[in-house]
């Protein structure tokens, strides 16, 4: 039986969809400044002492989160590391237009952190999969934020309560 069949029938759980931008600092980033795709990104903290966030090439590299920038200097050096203060409006801003895209894709959200959501997609009539597409779909169309199961960001997981 379907996830509808069982919906028409009052047979059915809570479905929720985790959606979480991942390396969602580094991927606000390369939004402006398209220089940035594909080389290692390290986004430091207010104090631009540690490392807060991470590309998955700085990853690669061996940045860890919450490395003293002092600490891994060399890596920056060997690998071309581009080290960025927080731009911590710009992230907020961000976050703020992937939740309104969100929340128009779901008839309940409830936001996590600044890069995750959880979206309460019980009786969405479609499939699942070809759902969680279209908010991908959607979010890149209005965010300009990279995303894909495989790529960047947004990668949206399917949960039971």
């Amino acid at each position: 039986m379907g996830c509808r069949a069982w919906f028409d029938q009052g047979l059915y759980m809570t479905i929720y969809a985790l959606v979480d931008c991942n390396n969602f600092y580094a991927s606000c980033e390369r939004v402006f400044n398209p220089k940035l795709e594909g080389r290692p990104v390290v986004i430091l903290s207010s104090n631009d002492g540690c490392a807060i966030a991470r590309s998955n090439e700085a990853k690669e590299c061996g940045v860890k989160m919450a490395q003293p920038l002092y600490q891994f200097t060399d890596i920056v050096k060997k690998h071309d590391v581009q080290v960025l203060s927080g731009n911590f409006h710009l992230y907020t801003d961000m976050s703020n237009r992937v939740m309104q895209v969100l929340a128009d894709m779901a008839p309940e959200t409830q936001p996590y952190s600044i890069d995750e959501c959880f979206l309460d997609i019980t009786g969405i009539p479609d499939d699942l999969d070809e759902y969680c597409l279209k908010v991908q779909t959607k979010v890149r169309q209005w965010m300009v934020v990279r995303t894909g199961r495989r790529q960047i960001s947004m990668a949206p997981y399917l949960i039971n309560r």
